[in-house]
């Protein structure tokens, strides 16, 4: 355990060292700014964390990133119910 420790302590500090964590954290923040990347990343790591066939996690991550569009679409409709009920209890008081 301490030499898997030792290990990660200097892999860490090489990677540092050579700037990774910066270049993955500017793609990171590039695939968190579009929902259908966000969605794709996230749903095919959680597959193959619980053990999904590698060739079925990827078919449904690519299929569920698609409808993502579609729920974004979903939610802004929600959205403008909300704020129009909200508009109405306000003119209300």
């Amino acid at each position: 355990m301490i030499w898997t420790a030792l290990i990660v302590m200097m892999i860490a500090c090489v990677a540092q060292h050579l700037g990774l964590p910066q270049a993955v954290a500017m793609v990171m923040a590039k695939v968190a700014k579009c929902p259908k990347c966000l969605t794709f990343w996230l749903t095919l790591t959680v597959l193959l964390i619980s053990q999904c066939n590698v060739i079925i996690a990827i078919m449904l991550a690519v299929i569920m990133a698609y409808l993502s569009y579609y729920w974004g679409i979903v939610i802004l409709l929600l959205q403008k119910l909300y704020n129009r009920i909200w508009e109405r209890l306000e003119e209300e008081k």
